[in-house]
Protein backbone atom coordinates (compact mmCIF):
# COMPACT_ATOMS: atom_id res chain seq x y z
CA UNK A 1 0.00 0.00 0.00
CA UNK A 2 1.29 3.26 -1.29
CA UNK A 3 1.63 6.29 1.28
CA UNK A 4 0.00 9.34 0.11
CA UNK A 5 2.83 11.98 -0.96
CA UNK A 6 3.39 14.70 1.17
CA UNK A 7 2.82 18.22 -0.61
CA UNK A 8 5.49 20.63 -0.58
CA UNK A 9 5.10 23.97 1.20
CA UNK A 10 5.56 26.57 -1.62
CA UNK A 11 6.26 30.15 0.11
CA UNK A 12 7.06 33.65 -1.60
CA UNK A 13 9.80 35.59 -0.05
CA UNK A 14 8.80 39.31 -0.20
CA UNK A 15 11.86 40.62 0.38
CA UNK A 16 13.91 40.69 -3.47
CA UNK A 17 10.36 41.75 -4.39
CA UNK A 18 10.21 44.80 -1.92
CA UNK A 19 13.95 45.75 -3.04
CA UNK A 20 12.65 45.58 -6.60
CA UNK A 21 9.45 47.93 -5.97
CA UNK A 22 11.82 50.52 -4.19
CA UNK A 23 14.69 49.84 -6.99
CA UNK A 24 11.73 50.54 -10.23
CA UNK A 25 10.04 53.75 -7.47
CA UNK A 26 13.62 55.15 -7.42
CA UNK A 27 14.09 54.88 -10.76
CA UNK A 28 11.07 56.24 -11.86
CA UNK A 29 11.67 59.14 -9.43
CA UNK A 30 14.88 59.99 -11.33
CA UNK A 31 13.63 59.79 -14.82
CA UNK A 32 10.66 61.51 -14.14
CA UNK A 33 13.31 64.41 -12.51
CA UNK A 34 16.06 64.30 -15.32
CA UNK A 35 13.07 64.40 -17.82
CA UNK A 36 11.61 67.74 -16.73
CA UNK A 37 14.72 68.93 -15.63
CA UNK A 38 16.24 70.13 -19.22
CA UNK A 39 13.01 70.87 -20.93
CA UNK A 40 10.90 73.95 -19.85
CA UNK A 41 7.62 75.05 -20.95
CA UNK A 42 7.61 77.02 -23.78
CA UNK A 43 5.23 77.52 -26.76
CA UNK A 44 7.82 76.42 -29.95
CA UNK A 45 7.81 77.46 -33.33
CA UNK A 46 6.24 75.24 -36.02
CA UNK A 47 8.30 74.70 -38.82
CA UNK A 48 7.73 72.36 -42.22
CA UNK A 49 11.49 70.94 -42.55
CA UNK A 50 12.04 70.52 -38.38
CA UNK A 51 13.27 67.07 -37.26
CA UNK A 52 14.90 65.47 -34.67
CA UNK A 53 18.49 64.90 -34.18
CA UNK A 54 19.65 62.04 -32.88
CA UNK A 55 22.31 63.74 -30.94
CA UNK A 56 20.12 66.00 -29.07
CA UNK A 57 19.89 65.09 -25.73
CA UNK A 58 24.00 65.28 -25.46
CA UNK A 59 23.33 69.27 -25.97
CA UNK A 60 23.24 71.69 -24.01
CA UNK A 61 19.91 73.42 -23.75
CA UNK A 62 19.44 77.03 -23.48
CA UNK A 63 15.93 78.58 -23.36
CA UNK A 64 14.68 81.66 -24.02
CA UNK A 65 11.13 83.01 -23.04
CA UNK A 66 8.36 85.15 -25.03
CA UNK A 67 10.26 88.15 -22.50
CA UNK A 68 13.58 87.94 -23.32
CA UNK A 69 15.01 85.75 -20.10
CA UNK A 70 17.25 83.57 -20.90
CA UNK A 71 18.13 79.88 -19.35
CA UNK A 72 20.52 77.50 -19.14
CA UNK A 73 18.82 75.00 -18.51
CA UNK A 74 16.28 75.51 -15.66
CA UNK A 75 18.58 77.89 -14.36
CA UNK A 76 18.66 81.96 -15.04
CA UNK A 77 20.92 83.71 -16.67
CA UNK A 78 22.06 87.11 -17.67
CA UNK A 79 23.66 87.22 -21.57
CA UNK A 80 26.84 87.70 -19.53
CA UNK A 81 26.59 85.15 -17.08
CA UNK A 82 25.55 82.95 -20.60
CA UNK A 83 28.70 84.05 -22.16
CA UNK A 84 31.19 83.01 -18.98
CA UNK A 85 29.22 79.73 -18.73
CA UNK A 86 29.66 78.77 -22.60
CA UNK A 87 33.24 79.76 -22.57
CA UNK A 88 33.99 77.60 -19.07
CA UNK A 89 31.91 75.01 -20.92
CA UNK A 90 34.17 75.05 -24.34
CA UNK A 91 37.25 75.01 -22.52
CA UNK A 92 36.69 71.97 -20.56
CA UNK A 93 34.85 70.23 -24.01
CA UNK A 94 35.49 72.17 -27.35
CA UNK A 95 33.36 70.73 -29.10
CA UNK A 96 30.36 71.76 -27.09
CA UNK A 97 26.81 71.71 -28.90
CA UNK A 98 23.87 73.91 -28.17
CA UNK A 99 19.95 73.16 -28.39
CA UNK A 100 18.70 76.39 -28.67
CA UNK A 101 14.80 76.48 -27.66
CA UNK A 102 13.02 79.78 -27.72
CA UNK A 103 9.04 81.02 -27.29
CA UNK A 104 7.08 81.75 -30.85
CA UNK A 105 7.01 85.26 -29.18
CA UNK A 106 10.57 86.08 -28.49
CA UNK A 107 11.76 88.91 -30.37
CA UNK A 108 14.37 87.64 -33.25
CA UNK A 109 17.03 90.36 -31.64
CA UNK A 110 16.99 88.51 -28.31
CA UNK A 111 17.48 85.29 -29.82
CA UNK A 112 20.52 86.65 -31.89
CA UNK A 113 22.30 88.41 -28.98
CA UNK A 114 21.69 84.96 -27.15
CA UNK A 115 23.52 83.27 -30.37
CA UNK A 116 25.95 86.46 -30.62
CA UNK A 117 26.73 85.42 -26.74
CA UNK A 118 27.41 82.05 -27.06
CA UNK A 119 29.23 82.55 -30.41
CA UNK A 120 31.77 84.79 -29.17
CA UNK A 121 32.52 82.61 -26.55
CA UNK A 122 33.22 79.61 -28.83
CA UNK A 123 29.97 77.50 -29.59
CA UNK A 124 29.25 77.89 -33.19
CA UNK A 125 26.90 74.07 -33.36
CA UNK A 126 23.74 75.16 -32.82
CA UNK A 127 20.28 73.14 -33.37
CA UNK A 128 16.77 74.89 -32.85
CA UNK A 129 13.81 73.58 -31.18
CA UNK A 130 10.79 73.77 -33.46
CA UNK A 131 7.80 72.07 -33.76
CA UNK A 132 7.34 70.14 -37.07
CA UNK A 133 3.04 68.86 -37.37
CA UNK A 134 4.19 66.17 -39.54
CA UNK A 135 6.64 65.01 -37.60
CA UNK A 136 4.77 64.78 -34.30
CA UNK A 137 7.23 66.53 -32.34
CA UNK A 138 9.59 68.75 -31.40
Amino acid sequence: MKMPEEKESTSVQMSPLIDMVFLLIIFFMTASHMSSSKNMDLDIPDASSGHIPKERPDRWTVNVLSDGAVFSGQTPVSLDELRQLVAARVKADPDTKVYLRADRKTPHRTVRQVMNAMAEAGVGDFIFGVFAPEGGGE
